[in-house]
C-alpha cells in the first residue's frame, strides 16, 4: 500500500495551514500555532519546518511575532516536491526507488513493466498536484478527478 511517511503529513498539514494564513511577511506561521492548530508534536514539526526552510519551501521570520512564510507561490509547489525530501525518491515497489535492483526475480519479473508504467502514472499525478489543489474546496477537488 501506498502511504506517506508521517513527516510528509505534518509537512504538506503546515503548508496548507501557511498558505491559508496568506503565507506572507504580514501572516506568519508559528511553530506553536500550527502544532496545537493540527495536533502535531511541536519538537518533530519544528524539525520538519526547519528541513523545509533548509530546502527553500518555507521562510524563517525573525523576531518576536516570527515563525514561517511559504519562499514560493502555493500554486508552484508539487506534492511530489514534499514527498521527496521526507520520503525519497518516489516509488510503488522497493525495486524502482534504487538506481540498481538487487531483487532474485528481475530477470524473469513478468509484472515488472505493468509495474513501471503504473509508477510513472502515479509519480505524475503527484508531481502535478500543486499544494494550491490541497487548498481547493473538496468538491473542485472530486470534479478535477471525475
Amino acid at each position: 500500500m501506498l502511504q506517506l511517511n508521517r513527516k510528509t503529513e505534518y509537512a504538506l498539514l503546515s503548508l496548507e495551514h501557511i498558505a491559508r494564513k496568506g503565507g506572507d511577511s504580514e501572516r506568519v506561521s508559528n511553530t506553536r500555532e500550527i502544532s496545537e492548530a493540527h495536533h502535531i508534536p511541536y519538537p518533530i514539526l519544528g524539525k520538519v519546518l526547519q528541513k523545509m526552510a533548509s530546502k527553500g519551501l518555507i521562510k524563517s521570520v525573525q523576531g518576536i511575532n516570527g515563525g514561517y512564510v511559504l519562499a514560493r507561490k502555493p500554486e508552484d509547489l508539487s506534492v511530489m516536491d514534499i514527498i521527496q525530501i521526507f520520503d525519497g525518491k518516489f516509488a510503488v515497489v522497493g525495486c524502482f526507488k534504487e538506481g540498481r535492483c538487487d531483487c532474485p526475480q528481475w530477470k524473469g519479473c513478468h509484472i515488472k513493466d505493468p509495474l513501471s508504467e503504473l509508477n510513472h502514472k502515479i509519480y505524475r499525478l503527484i508531481a502535478q498536484t500543486k499544494l494550491s489543489d490541497l487548498l481547493s474546496p473538496p468538491e473542485k477537488i472530486e470534479r478535477r478527478s471525475a
